[in-house]
């Protein structure tokens, strides 16, 4: 089935374009798909603005270092 751009939700997108996502741990490739999900709601913002609880910032934060 074909997608033009802009049909289907945030989710779908990112669970169709990283269907092959493999880190080797499943919980790594969930918060991959959550941090690109978050990132792509609001283009430009920055990880503190869009993780506002703490601990989940501070996963974000871990994940890319």
């Amino acid at each position: 089935m074909a997608f033009s751009i802009g049909a289907g939700t945030t989710t779908e997108f990112i669970s169709e374009e990283f269907k092959s996502l493999d880190l080797n741990d499943c919980r790594l490739d969930k918060r991959a798909k959550l941090i690109l999900g978050k990132l792509q709601q609001k283009l430009g913002s920055c990880i503190r603005r869009l993780f506002t609880d703490n601990r989940e910032a501070r996963q974000a934060y871990d994940f890319f270092f």
